[in-house]
């Protein structure tokens, strides 16, 4: 609708598209704290986890889901959620795997938990393996599963954002649709060439890989550092952390709606 030569934007697709991305941004955080984040000391073998920071680990496999969903942008939105899921899962456990190697081959240090005297998921003792002086190393069983699932959480967070800014920006800009039903974000295209999408993805990609980066500088604040697992007791804070997401990505899910529309 167009008053006064400017459009109006129906305030409750705006409002719901809004509300999905602020759910996806806490899916994100949730992804986040699983993740075996090590930092520093996992590069010299003195802490559980991959040997990097929370942002770059969370861009890492979200880049992966994201490229999923641009393939299959023209699926139903179930399938590209959980392909996305499942890529950023794959991604995730084969850096795990290589970590696993370089540890276990290359510096003979079997992969040990410092928090548990036991492997929650195996239950075998690993305190046992655990160098003194360290914290844990490598990325035992429990954290390798924990990563799997943070990684497929995050990746179905990243999707959803993906497919709402995408599916906004393809109405206005490619179908030219002045009505917009939000159950439609998760219906297939038809009868859209490639080309045609380009912008609308290239747009979805940025706002998701900005979101990613967002929630997980926010859950980071949390970490501090490195977080072994749901065990963890920084876990705990989890509520707090998926709060403040969810704020802080309603705000952002409100400018990117009004960008999309």
């Amino acid at each position: 609708m167009f008053i006064g030569g400017f459009e109006l934007i129906d305030p409750l697709i705006l409002i719901l598209a809004a509300l999905i991305i602020a759910v996806a941004g806490v899916l994100i955080s949730v992804g986040t704290i699983l993740l075996p984040i090590g930092g520093a000391p996992a590069a010299m073998a003195t802490a559980t986890g991959l040997a990097t920071g929370t942002e770059m680990m969370l861009a890492g496999s979200g880049i992966t889901g994201l490229l999923m969903a641009a393939a299959l942008y023209n699926q139903p939105g179930w399938i590209i959620i959980l392909n996305a899921g499942i890529s950023s899962a794959i991604m995730m456990s084969v850096v795990m795997l290589i970590a696993n190697v370089l540890i276990v081959l290359g510096k003979g240090i079997p992969p040990a938990l410092a928090m548990r005297d036991k492997d929650p998921i195996t239950k075998e003792d690993v305190k046992q393996y655990v160098t003194p002086g360290t914290v844990g190393h490598g990325v035992p069983t429990a954290c390798f599963l924990d990563g799997m699932v943070g990684a497929f959480i995050a990746g179905v967070g990243g999707s959803i954002t993906f497919l709402t800014v995408f599916k906004l920006a393809t109405f206005k800009m490619v179908l030219g649709k002045e009505q917009i039903n939000i159950l439609e974000i998760f219906s297939p295209l038809v009868g859209i060439a490639p080309h045609q999408v380009i912008i609308p993805i290239a747009l979805a990609v940025l706002v998701s890989l900005g979101l990613f980066f967002i929630n997980a500088n926010i859950t980071a604040y949390m970490i501090k550092g490195v977080i072994e697992g749901w065990w963890d007791p920084k876990f705990k804070d989890l509520p707090k952390a998926a709060i403040t997401c969810f704020i802080v990505t309603l705000v952002f899910g409100v400018l990117v709606s009004l960008i999309a529309l």
